[in-house]
């Protein structure tokens, strides 16, 4: 424990000595210039351009996670994303979340800013410390810290919050990896991997991927290193990260089963057959090649935001900029080193050269689970600025720039800056053709050329100490003006934006807040218009105006609700964009009638767009109708009658939706466990000639005849009441899952799945009274997992043990 607290004690020193006060002082610089517009509130940082999701899918999720919070609870199922899903996987896993938590669902807006710009200054800190570990001169720590925090990675991926954070830890393992290599400090290793593990297992097993090739090049490029000592170190490294992933599994296990539990992963919708099929070394398409190129130079070279007009899109094209010196110093390197040294360098940097430019093999990177690149532009910068920062500490030491290598670079860089390249290539996601940015491109031209004079000018003797001062002021140049185009040049939503009655604070939540007055059972509501402050579809707007709704826009959207979507022919499971974006039952009315779907928010005249015999109004705020559900049916409804999935696969989407009103629709295997007392539904008993409005009356009177009344509600707790005449199937319309269990009168029941994905009970006759109770999977396990891993961690360190 002592050993800790003296480590803590030197590197607080370290962390308020003149070197690291430098170092904040120059990132918080060029921070406060970068982002001026959302630190003096003008704007927030929220993005309304191709960073969409971080209106659309991250601020409705922090709403959502904050007012859980506040009242008191811990995050579990939601009724607020899609039908309800278990919202714990992923809501606590990042701690630079927790101060827009702290700070309220009214307030988080502004906070965001003040996150990411301390991910992005804390990674340049962690990164010059690990540099200082490598022993380079601090003049050349410096520009690494600086290209690090203020890459092409960390800027773009400061808009999506998740690859910010991403960025931290990985520099602070990098850290963690010097200590236990260089000092024997192992203590630090385990929790940063701990923190990388619950953020998402996937970063986790990218960077162990990457961590492996950083230790071949870490051990092998030191001419003392040797396989034993590889071998030893491979085996601290295993152990101490095994420790990690177990102090964090309270976080982490949750949040990979929800992952292998989704469609992406254990559903219809991967891509890993697709990818994976493509040919092993085929070259990239020309606009692949041509971006990959292109985004080395900067980030904005091909368009900015929504107007990019490279590879993919703005994100999940390469991010490899991470400063224009990078490519004048690499080649630098290849002069100063040895034999053995060139080989290992080498080799790792043509490893992520040749995988970028044969994709098959980038692919394989992500166990074709996705075509883009993301967390490996992150590992290449490293490479890049790693070199780079190693070629300048040697020529800061006394290596002589070589100025034949210097020149034949800047040319070689030039003339792939302006070789007229066709224009020819096919055009991105978002339908622009390829395109140079010509004032990027001039400040790229410029910059390069000066930084080209100054390294020339490391050749002069008396120089020698001081141009590294002037190369850094050009690098805090260059990172300003670049990063500047990056953030100030998109579309963000404004401060006075946030506040009208547009976008999210429109007249929706004035309606909502008048149907919660006057209904005070369990219902859903639909709108007809999304309430986002940007064109493009919203699918979370419940999550920010607190309504239960039935879209969901998720990475890994609950599958079993996707299932149901499924069946009713609402979405395709195996087209993998529509298992993440779906509408739910927002264009589906007799879904609705299904689901609960009480109201509908109406924009417009909804007398010509609806049938008047299905609504009726009840109110109006603004421009913004409230319509009541004539035909709407409760949560729980009893059903005596039942229809095979053999018998309903065979009928048209509009008589499935049918069929769903007529009886609850069970697998085949599971008929042998319905009673005698349920009557079974065929294909022939849904009309194929249409469904009248008195027909439809008929089955959503009967229905409602045995309804649930609910005496208790809660996301996580529902208590009610229902009398049947026989055994019949309680239906409830809420996805099935595992943490899920009933009890009737007090006894447990087991909840099956029906309607391809949602579930039910059997209620005995007679008087029932039932409870639902939720709590996460795994969280359990999680937990006790966690406590044995902070006693391992806690452990070693009280019996000072230091593993190799």
């Amino acid at each position: 424990m002592n050993d800790l607290k003296k480590s803590i004690q030197a590197g607080t020193s370290k962390i308020l000595g003149r070197e690291m006060l430098i170092m904040l002082g120059m990132l918080m610089l060029i921070g406060c210039f970068v982002f001026y517009k959302s630190i003096t509130g003008f704007a927030v940082y929220l993005f309304k351009d191709i960073g969409r999701d971080s209106l659309n899918y991250s601020y409705p999720g922090f709403i959502n996670i904050a007012e859980t919070l506040w009242r008191g609870e811990l995050p579990g199922w939601s009724f607020e994303q899609g039908l309800g899903q278990n919202v714990f996987p992923f809501s606590l896993s990042d701690p630079t979340t927790y101060p827009l938590y702290l700070l309220g669902s009214e307030n988080l807006a502004f906070g965001i800013i003040w996150v990411e710009l301390f991910k992005i200054i804390g990674s340049g800190l962690l990164f010059f410390s690990f540099l200082k570990k490598r022993a380079v001169d601090t003049r050349a720590a410096y520009m690494g810290g600086l290209l690090y925090a203020f890459s092409g990675f960390m800027i773009i991926g400061s808009g999506w919050y998740i690859f910010s954070t991403l960025g931290l830890y990985v520099a602070l393992i990098l850290l963690s990896f010097e200590m236990l290599y260089l000092e024997r400090k192992w203590w630090l290793f385990p929790i940063s991997i701990a923190l990388l593990a619950a953020l998402n297992v996937v970063n986790l097993y990218t960077c162990s991927v990457f961590l492996f090739l950083y230790v071949v090049f870490r051990v092998f490029g030191d001419e003392a290193g040797n396989f034993k000592q590889f071998s030893k170190l491979l085996v601290s490294m295993a152990l101490l990260g095994a420790l990690g992933i177990l102090i964090s599994s309270v976080l982490s296990l949750p949040n990979l089963m929800q992952m292998l539990d989704s469609p992406r992963v254990s559903g219809e919708a991967s891509y890993v057959n697709s990818l994976a099929s493509l040919p092993m070394f085929e070259l990239g398409s020309g606009s692949y090649l041509l971006t990959l190129l292109m985004r080395t130079f900067s980030s904005d070279l091909l368009g900015n935001g929504s107007a990019y007009t490279g590879w993919r899109n703005y994100l999940e094209a390469p991010m490899s900029y991470c400063g224009l010196v990078t490519l004048l110093l690499i080649p630098q390197l290849f002069t100063f080193l040895r034999a053995r040294q060139r080989l290992v360098y080498g080799t790792i940097l043509g490893i992520f050269i040749f995988a970028a430019i044969f994709p098959w093999f980038r692919r394989g990177f992500w166990l074709f689970q996705g075509d883009y690149f993301r967390d490996y532009s992150l590992y290449t910068a490293v490479i890049f600025i790693l070199f780079s920062v190693f070629a300048l500490d040697r020529i800061i030491k006394g290596g002589k720039v070589h100025l034949m290598v210097l020149i034949g670079s800047l040319i070689v860089l030039l003339t792939l800056l302006y070789f007229p390249y066709s224009q020819q290539h096919e055009r991105n996601d978002d339908g622009l053709q390829f395109s140079i940015d010509s004032v990027i491109q001039s400040k790229v031209t410029l910059f390069l050329i000066l930084l080209t004079l100054i390294l020339v000018l490391f050749s002069v003797k008396r120089l020698r100490q001081t141009m590294p001062v002037f190369l850094i002021v050009m690098v805090i140049l260059e990172l300003t003006i670049l990063a500047d185009h990056t953030v100030n040049q998109r579309d963000t939503l404004t401060t006075e934006e946030l506040h009208k009655k547009i976008g999210y604070n429109d007249y929706s939540n004035e309606a909502i807040t008048f149907i919660k007055q006057r209904d005070k059972d369990f219902f859903r509501l639909e709108k007809n218009y999304w309430s986002s402050p940007i064109k493009y579809s919203s699918f979370n707007d419940a999550k920010v105006q607190h309504y239960f709704g039935s879209s969901s826009y998720h990475s890994f959207n609950q599958i079993n609700y996707i299932k149901f979507l499924s069946t009713a022919d609402v979405l395709n499971a195996k087209i993998e964009e529509q298992t993440r974006w779906s509408p739910g039952v927002k264009r589906q009315p007799l879904l609705q009638l299904l689901t609960g779907v009480r109201y509908l928010l109406f924009k417009g005249n909804w007398k010509t767009s609806l049938g008047i015999n299905y609504f009726s109004e009840i109110a109006k705020f603004g421009d913004v109708a409230v319509l009541q559900f004539q035909y709407a049916l409760p949560m729980g409804v009893s059903y005596d009658t039942y229809i095979t999935q053999s018998e309903f696969n065979q009928l048209d989407s509009n008589r499935k939706r049918i069929a769903l009103l007529k009886g609850v629709m069970v697998s085949d295997a599971f008929t042998p466990q319905i009673p005698a007392t349920m009557n079974a539904l065929s294909r022939n008993d849904v009309a194929p000639n249409g469904y009248s409005l008195d027909e439809l009356t008929l089955d959503t009177d009967k229905l409602k005849a045995n309804p649930l009344h609910i005496t208790s509600f809660s996301n996580n707790h529902i208590e009610g009441e229902i009398t049947v005449a026989s055994q019949q199937l309680l239906f409830f319309s809420i996805p099935f899952d595992v943490g899920w269990s009933a009890q009737i009168n007090n006894q447990n029941v087991e909840m099956v799945m029906v309607d391809g994905g949602l579930s039910a009970v059997f209620v005995e006759p007679g008087k029932n009274v039932v409870e639902l109770y939720y709590f996460p999977p795994f969280v359990k396990m999680g937990l006790l997992l966690t406590v044995l891993g902070v006693l391992i961690f806690l452990g070693l360190l009280r019996r000072k043990q230091l593993l190799d």
